[in-house]
């Protein structure tokens, strides 16, 4: 039996940012290897439908579940769930390895979006916890996080792709072997978290949906998260596919070559989060959010044209898309803070507060997924661009309410603080 080591709290950042990549790099990894071989039991052309169903599926389940383990992890102790979710995404993977069926396979992603419905918000609690006493801490600690995860991602892009290529199904129990190294490093390094008194259900949940930023905040969380899910869990099955000779970027592209341009990506994210964090320390979760959201269309115009070109011209646009994506980056560490500030009114209740950021990423995921799929059969990649830009709309506009309320709560908090800071 593994018994954690009685590190201070302020291991408990560092070994959570190390757990949450090596986790989304079995996630991620086996994201793509699973379009890979859906692409290959299909002979190549696979449905757009059942590609989104069975990308949707993890996340589906990460969305029923998440809330409810993340209530028990404040009650019984977080620790084990840190330790628990892991395990289960390895048990998962494996079983992703002994599938052969679109269905057995969509099954598996279930169990493993248990394991991601146990880590993730109660891992997003525990820094909330952490970093509670300084704003400026916790801003890097969300831009931290936020990195970790990018880093998983890329990690997962890179062994996803060349571990399919090389070895097939073998790949996903190499993937199973990094959610295992998850779990041993929460088991060593992170601290026992005792069981806290929680607040009853009702005020927990009027927390989240009554009145107040979190209820302001779910549309555009949701407009962004299935944005995430639209792109990531269609685009590799799309750069995968038979050539299209009218559109450029579907054009049947080797597994390594599109864990490349995925690993890419994430590297410019990270980027870009390293240069946002400063700002979102001088102004906030709200307004960095909104400020970085008109990224997304400059993506879509850029990806739009290139895919419309030739492929030596098309080049030409790279650095276009490459600002758009470092533009976007400010968005994921902005919405951490912000939801983190937002899980201060009920501190016992952290990792439930903070399973609204992996319920509604999870739900926008499946969300976007399904309607990816739909979209990207009908019009391939010119689909999953239509789809951002109707959906980058959607979370600018909800933003602008988002700003507005934190301004009016800033306001209130300076006025409510006026009359003693002028006494004797």
């Amino acid at each position: 039996m593994i018994t954690p080591r009685p590190h201070s709290a302020a291991t408990q950042v560092p070994a959570l940012l190390v757990g949450s990549a090596l986790l989304r790099i079995g996630a991620a990894g086996g994201g793509v290897a699973v379009q890979f071989d859906l692409s290959d039991l299909a002979g190549g052309s696979p449905s757009g439908f059942v590609v989104g169903t069975v990308g949707a599926a993890q996340a589906a389940s990460e969305l029923v579940f998440a809330f409810a383990l993340a209530r028990v992890a404040d009650r019984v102790g977080r620790s084990r769930f840190l330790i628990g979710g892991p395990l289960v995404g390895c048990v998962a993977m494996l079983l992703v390895a002994a599938s052969t069926r679109p269905a057995q396979i969509a099954v598996a992603r279930l169990v493993e979006g248990i394991g991601a419905a146990a880590f993730v918000p109660t891992a997003l609690g525990t820094i909330a916890a952490a970093t509670s006493a300084d704003p400026r801490a916790r801003a890097q600690a969300s831009g931290a996080f936020e990195g970790s995860t990018l880093v998983g991602f890329i990690g997962g892009f890179l062994v996803g792709g060349f571990a399919y290529h090389a070895f097939g199904r073998g790949a996903f129990v190499i993937l199973a072997g990094f959610y295992l190294a998850a779990a041993l490093v929460c088991a060593l390094w992170i601290p026992r978290v005792p069981p806290m008194h929680t607040s009853p259900l009702k005020v927990v949940l009027h927390a989240i949906v009554g009145k107040g930023p979190i209820r302001t905040f779910i549309p555009a969380w949701l407009a962004v998260n299935a944005l995430v899910g639209a792109w990531l869990l269609n685009l590799p099955a799309l750069l995968k596919r038979t050539a299209d000779e009218n559109q450029t970027l579907v054009h049947h592209f080797d597994e390594r070559v599109v864990s490349g341009i995925l690993g890419f990506w994430a590297m410019l994210l990270i980027l870009g989060i390293v240069l946002w964090t400063p700002f979102l320390q001088r102004h906030g979760g709200a307004v960095t959010m909104r400020r970085a959201v008109p990224g997304v269309f400059l993506v879509v115009g850029a990806l739009f044209a290139m895919n419309h070109m030739e492929g030596g011209r098309a080049v030409y646009l790279l650095p276009l898309a490459i600002v758009g994506v470092l533009w976007q980056a400010g968005f994921g560490p902005a919405a951490v803070a912000y939801l983190a500030d937002c899980s201060e009114s009920l501190a016992a209740d952290r990792s439930a507060l903070m399973a609204f950021y992996t319920v509604t990423l999870a739900g926008g995921g499946a969300l976007g997924a399904l309607i990816g799929g739909l979209f990207s059969g009908w019009l391939r990649i010119d689909g999953l661009l239509l789809l951002g830009l109707i959906l980058g709309t959607i979370a600018f506009v909800s933003l602008s309410g988002v700003v507005e309320y934190d301004r009016k709560y800033h306001l209130a908090t300076r006025s409510a603080a006026a009359p003693s800071a002028g006494g004797p």
